[in-house]
This record gives structure tokens, C-alpha cells and sequence, in this order.
């Protein structure tokens, strides 16, 4: 049986396709952020976006804006309690914001779509034994809205000039050492836009 001249070709061609490919997945740019296992869903923005100041209501009927965090890496979830996978991810959250509760460079916010308030937040912190000492309510949807959050759940990170850098649109393991090592690539600077 005779083999054509463009069998070896074709070989090499779809070879240097998967080489080209394997490069370019997300998690694997050498000058990005780690993008792999649990988060491996995160989409790093190639350019910043300024994160909206819009201001959401807060459990003791006071105000905040993403310019309150100003200065800091901020993970910002946005949940609802009848959101099953919200639901789902909310303990790995609630232990990430413990792993970096000391780290005066780094805000933990949860924002809630829940239309019943407070009330139904503070019933449901309350059966999964949650604390979230950050969190705002955007029952009017303006901020997420602004943001573009048309799914839940969606955890964008904001880098220390107030600007989203990226986000990841469904569940994740947030206590992973994947999560927590794109985390720290932000924290340690590595992601921040206006430097060389």
C-alpha cells in the first residue's frame, strides 16, 4: 500500500495545530493569569473594565460602592438563595474569605439578586451557618445590570484601581489551590494593568 506525499504533511500540519491550540487555552499564556482546574472557567480581560459605582444597600441600611474598596483586590460574588449552584458554592467561598481575612490588601463582597431582602439573605446565612461580612443587596439588579451578570452564579475580580479584570459565570470550588493561586496572582500584583 502506498502512502501519499501529503500523509506526512497532513501529520505535521494537525500536530503543529494542537501545539498552537494548546498554547492559547486559557490557563496556559506564560504571561497570564493560572487559569486551570476549578477556575478553569475564568475569563481574564484582555483590557481592564472600570467597575460601575453604583451604590447597593447594605445589611445596616447604609450604602457602598466598589470605590469603598478601593486600593484592594476585591472577589465580588453574585448570588441569590434560590440559585442552586450559588447555593452549592457558597462554603468554599465563605472559607476562602477566611484563608485571606488577614490580608488587608484583599475584600471579599457578596452581592445578592434576592427581590425579598434582607430578611431572606439573613434566613438563609443563617441555615448554612455563614458569615459574609460583606455583603450588599441589588435587589433592583442596577449593579448587575451594569456588569452585564445575566447568570448566576458569577464571581468578577476587581484589581486595586477599581477596574474588573476578569470574571468566571458558573460554580467553582473558591477554596481550591487553583482558586486561590489565580487570587494571589492578582494580590501579588501580577495582574495589574499600567505596569511593565
Amino acid at each position: 500500500m502506498k502512502r501519499s506525499a501529503f500523509t506526512g504533511a497532513g501529520t505535521l500540519v494537525v500536530t503543529a495545530a494542537a501545539v498552537v491550540l494548546l498554547f492559547s487555552a486559557p490557563g496556559a499564556r506564560a504571561d497570564g493569569p493560572p487559569i486551570t482546574g476549578s477556575v478553569q472557567n475564568f475569563i481574564a480581560f484582555d483590557e481592564p473594565i472600570a467597575a460601575p459605582l453604583i451604590p447597593l444597600a447594605t445589611e445596616d441600611g447604609g450604602e457602598q460602592t466598589f470605590e469603598d474598596y478601593r486600593g484592594k483586590v476585591v472577589v465580588v460574588n453574585f448570588w441569590a438563595t434560590w440559585c442552586g449552584p450559588c447555593i452549592r458554592e457558597m462554603p468554599t467561598l465563605s472559607r476562602l474569605q477566611e484563608m485571606f481575612a488577614d490580608d488587608d490588601d484583599f475584600a471579599f463582597v457578596i452581592v445578592s439578586q434576592d427581590r425579598g431582602g434582607w430578611k431572606d439573605i439573613k434566613r438563609f446565612m443563617k441555615r448554612l451557618k455563614l458569615d459574609f461580612p460583606n455583603s450588599l443587596l441589588d435587589d433592583k439588579l442596577k449593579l448587575s445590570n451594569a456588569m452585564q451578570v445575566r447568570s448566576l452564579p458569577v464571581v468578577a475580580i476587581i484589581d486595586r484601581e477599581g477596574d474588573e479584570v476578569g470574571r468566571l459565570v458558573g460554580g467553582a470550588e473558591w477554596d481550591s489551590p487553583e482558586a486561590i493561586e489565580l487570587i494571589q496572582y492578582y494580590l501579588n500584583g501580577d495582574g495589574a494593568h499600567g505596569t511593565t
